[in-house]
């Protein structure tokens, strides 16, 4: 019987689920383990053993070196980069920027443009929050939402609509609070999307919390598949984790017809639409066929895919042309055109006029 040590803090709902899909995937795999769990400040006891195997939490700060001496397959998960790793460990980290995909995608459904990022006083010390919002704000900014740094600030001013992605529900369950307390109608004037999909954040907040679901479950079989696929190859493995599911409730503008495929492809086509993409492109990124995004986007936008980045690209080069003195040749490769003349067919066929009227008829 070999030894399985998961260095994991059983205190806290996510690791709980995390070990409940260690030891399914285990009982799945038939793995001839015991499994032993124990605070990796337990240094001492630790290295007195002999282990097969070791999971670990990546978020928790390992102070006494306690993995780089275990010579034994390791694997850590985390919530965020790792940039120093024991030389014997393998990974499965959360990609924070499919979540932010997530989020931005959901806002950009709901025509929201003012847009911040919230985290719990307790949380901004975390490696996994800092990347989050790192991944939101440079995401915002160049997808071109208005991107505010102070939450409170922003609520204050009362610029409405506002969409705000909040660390954890713990952080959504207490701006909630703080936004009805101050008569801010949720979600018509201020949408809020919290991470993890906590049961108990969920139970006591004041308005159902829409959230990323995480999985941990999923997460923990994960981890035990990479660390076993890392001992057969005797490869180092490192994977990113990508949540899926955006479970929406009240604490968003929320419609019969959500769908995360649309969400998705939506944030594709806002961040990419200055290339020269096709639907394509947008079916490979959603990893479905053409025929069900076409059907699914078009049950919840009433347009299909290749009609919504027509007017997306068209929108962008009019607001160009109001807005900015670049030449009409640059405005149409910004836009995702090949050419100025290609721009100028579209204007001609669809308004039966050129850039160059328009801009002459907007100044």
């Amino acid at each position: 019987m070999t030894k399985m040590l998961l260095l994991i803090d059983t205190m806290y709902h996510y690791d709980r689920e995390v070990l409940k899909g260690i030891k399914a995937k285990a009982d799945e795999c038939r793995l001839k383990a015991t499994l032993h769990i124990e605070s990796i400040n337990n240094s001492e006891d630790i290295l007195k053993q002999h282990w097969d195997y070791v999971i670990a939490d990546g978020d928790k700060a390992d102070k006494y070196g306690v993995l780089q001496k275990l010579n034994t397959h390791t694997l850590l998960y985390s919530g965020h980069t790792i940039e120093k790793l024991p030389e014997n460990a393998s990974t499965v980290v959360v990609d924070n920027q499919q979540m932010v995909r997530l989020v931005l995608g959901q806002f950009i459904k709901n025509n929201i443009s003012n847009v911040a990022y919230y985290l719990d006083p307790s949380e901004l010390e975390q490696e996994w929050a800092k990347e989050r919002v790192a991944c939101f704000a440079s995401s915002a900014n160049e997808l071109e939402f208005k991107y505010h740094d102070d939450v409170f600030e922003l609520l204050n001013k009362r610029v409405f609509p506002i969409g705000i992605y909040c660390a954890t529900d713990r952080a959504a369950r207490k701006l909630s609070n703080y936004c009805i307390d101050r008569k801010i109608s949720i979600p018509n004037q201020v949408s809020i999307i919290g991470t993890d999909y906590d049961d108990a954040e969920r139970t006591i907040s004041p308005v159902p919390l829409t959230s990323i679901d995480l999985s941990p479950y999923m997460l923990g079989q994960r981890c035990l598949e990479v660390l076993l696929k890392a001992k057969s190859t005797k490869q180092r493995l490192h994977e990113k984790y990508l949540p899926q599911k955006l479970m929406n409730e009240s604490s968003t503008q929320s419609e019969e017809n959500q769908d995360d495929i649309v969400n998705q492809a939506l944030y594709y086509l806002h961040n990419n639409y200055h290339r020269n993409i096709k639907v394509k492109q947008v079916t490979e990124y959603c990893r479905v066929s053409r025929r069900t995004l076409d059907n699914r986007f078009y049950f919840a936008k009433g347009m299909t895919v290749h009609q919504y980045l027509s007017d997306l690209r068209i929108a962008k080069s009019k607001e160009l042309l109001r807005t900015s003195n670049n030449s009409i040749e640059s405005i149409a490769l910004q836009c995702g055109y090949p050419n100025q003349s290609y721009l100028y067919q579209v204007y001609r066929k669809l308004f039966g006029y050129t850039p160059y009227t328009y801009r002459q008829g907007q100044n």
